[in-house]
């Protein structure tokens, strides 16, 4: 394990605005470097501090009774895991699980420095309190999402956000996308094989070329109007 300097450490969006003292305490905390499967929280543990994304992606998974498990959102050096800050906040054990979606640098801010933070510095709890807040509200849509829409309608606005290519953007074919079925399957909550035939009929519509590992959008335009039909 290595350490952060005071100058990356300061660079963290999260922490802008944070005084020097507190970032150099920040400075001496372990830095983990994590490949990407990595295990970083389970469900039913306690939280021991407030991790800080240096690089790279956590995501986030609720596990659910039939076996399945889905995505509740990705953690990243913009922004906080409500999870953790729920936990540190509120007591008791995550409810959740993290993994590493990339390889990952992350440092944990210790429970009593991450108190002292919210209690002492305004621009630091504004900050996570906006945080949860949007992070509800997106929590909330993902639920709508799963209740209300059908797969292959969800199915295909993921593919078009994990390409760049949602209603709005420039025109352009985008780069493949390096996505498993399983983890689309993670992402929308249901298995791999729903999924798996979902990408085949795309791919038989001339709206995809699949390849191993990656999914390339060959027609945006019919994805587009299949995730319109809400």
């Amino acid at each position: 394990m290595t350490t952060a300097s005071s100058s990356q450490i300061a660079a963290q969006p999260l922490l802008l605005g944070l005084p020097a003292e507190v970032l150099d305490r920040l400075a001496a905390q372990p830095v983990l470097e994590l490949p990407a499967g990595t295990r970083v929280f389970e469900t039913g543990t306690d939280c021991g501090g407030f991790p800080i994304i240096l690089s790279g992606m956590v995501r986030v998974f609720k596990h659910l009774a039939n076996g399945r498990r889905i995505e509740l959102y990705r953690v990243t050096p913009d922004e906080p895991c409500i999870l953790s800050l729920g936990c540190l906040l509120g007591g008791g054990q995550y409810p959740a699980s993290g993994m590493t979606g990339d390889a990952t640098r992350l440092t944990v801010m210790p429970s009593g420095l991450f108190n002292e933070c919210i209690a002492n510095n305004a621009a630091f709890r504004n900050a996570m309190f906006q945080a949860l807040g949007k992070r509800l509200v997106n929590t909330m849509e993902l639920v709508e999402e799963v209740v209300t829409l059908r797969l292959d309608v969800r199915l295909a606005a993921a593919l078009l956000a994990h390409a760049g290519l949602q209603e709005g953007t420039a025109a352009g074919r985008a780069a493949p996308i390096a996505l498993t079925h399983q983890q689309l399957a993670d992402e929308l909550g249901t298995v791999r094989e729903m999924v798996s035939r979902l990408l085949d009929d795309f791919a038989q519509r001339g709206m995809l070329a699949l390849g191993r590992g990656r999914i390339e959008i060959i027609d945006a335009d019919k994805l587009r109007a299949l995730a319109a039909t809400r």
